[in-house]
């Protein structure tokens, strides 16, 4: 069974990226074209391992995917915000490996980052319901992908090992299927 929260969390993520949250899937995939590469090299100077470097620019992609709305031009472009991100979900990995004196150094600069705000019960049934429509038209192999990432917490490193499957197999599943997800919800999951 899906948990309920995770399936909410994974439906913000993918309406933002309909264009409700004001970024659509072309903006993201320019603004990954155009700084994927520094995003990559902020990780790995941090985390100094090539997989969990990959895992961050993922991680990073998606928060500014489902946070777009939350985008100020006055502050700085795109390309330095997924920089920002990324160095911080880098220092949370840090953190989490038990090297917490050098990464609360380097965090003390980070700045905060409010919540998002929640949606009421009616909305969040009616999205729960929404993104178990869309999950079950994937095929399955993308949909255990999204699953194990999303509701299991799994990297995509692990997932690989999990399912017996190459990363770059278990990478192309997910873009495929958040690719259908988010147009499926675009559409109004019809």
């Amino acid at each position: 069974m899906i948990d309920p929260a995770g399936l909410a969390a994974l439906a913000l993520l993918i309406l933002a990226a309909a264009a409700i949250a004001g970024m659509d899937l072309g903006e993201l995939r320019a603004l990954y074209d155009a700084c994927s590469g520094r995003v990559m090299a902020v990780a790995l100077h941090l985390l100094r391992d090539r997989g969990e470097a990959e895992d961050v620019v993922q991680e990073t992609f998606l928060e500014l995917w489902r946070r777009a709305s939350a985008y100020d031009p006055a502050r700085g472009s795109r390309e330095a915000w997924a920089v920002l991100i990324a160095r911080s979900r880098a220092l949370d990995r840090l953190r989490a490996r038990g090297s917490a004196r050098h990464a609360l150094e380097r965090a003390a600069e980070d700045p905060v980052v409010p919540p998002p705000p929640l949606i009421e019960l009616a909305e969040a049934r009616q999205l729960r319901s929404r993104v178990q429509d869309a999950l079950a038209m994937l095929p399955a192999p993308q949909r255990e992908a999204v699953e194990l990432a999303y509701f299991g917490g799994l990297t995509q490193v692990e997932i690989a090992a999990r399912v017996g499957e190459p990363l770059g197999t278990v990478k192309t599943r997910l873009r495929l299927a958040m690719e259908k997800l988010a147009a499926h919800l675009a559409e109004g999951g019809s």
